[in-house]
């Protein structure tokens, strides 16, 4: 159950770090990166930041992504995580695998588990009723015992009375 809930929360984490590499893993332009930078010292950038996010944003829709004139943007900082992200991914998947054994194996305990308890009750109410038997048995055998030495003793009675008659 520790394993499993320590692969569970390892399986989580590495979830959430695969979807933060993958949202982080793109090219950021020199200019945005620059006027970002500008907007935070500099008065009045913030208007131009927003203005240039604008149009960018309307030429890509009116244009289209492929169909881009000019000279394309030179990249400020070029994402190198695809490798982090590819290494996650095989360490994701390893995890998913032993969290499936994990709990394959704790299933199948918990079945041998439940078929030993089953047999172990069976055993018992066999035994308690075999013992219950021998017991009713064995009185009943006392209780004829008891009678056939009683009878016993008034046969003899009567043969001692029956001989000293002859």
């Amino acid at each position: 159950l520790t394993v499993s809930k320590d692969l569970g929360e390892s399986v989580d984490a590495l979830e959430r770090a695969v979807q933060v590499v993958k949202a982080q893993n793109y090219d950021r332009p020199q200019a945005e990166m620059l006027l970002q930078k500008m907007s935070a010292t500099v008065p009045g950038m913030p208007k131009v930041l927003a203005a240039m996010l604008q149009e960018k944003s309307r030429s890509l829709r009116g244009r289209g992504a492929d169909s881009q004139p000019g000279a394309p943007e030179v990249s400020a900082y070029e994402s190198q995580s695809g490798g982090v992200q590819a290494l996650l991914e095989s360490l994701l998947k390893k995890f998913k695998g032993e969290l499936a054994a994990v709990e394959e194996d704790e299933a199948n305990q918990a079945h041998e588990f439940a078929l030993v308890e089953l047999h172990l009750s069976d055993t018992i109410t066999k035994d308690t009723a075999d013992r219950e038997e021998k017991a009713a048995a064995k009185g009943q055998r006392a209780a004829d015992a008891a009678k056939a030495k009683g009878e016993l003793g008034e046969t003899k009675k009567e043969l001692a009375a029956d001989q000293k008659l002859q």
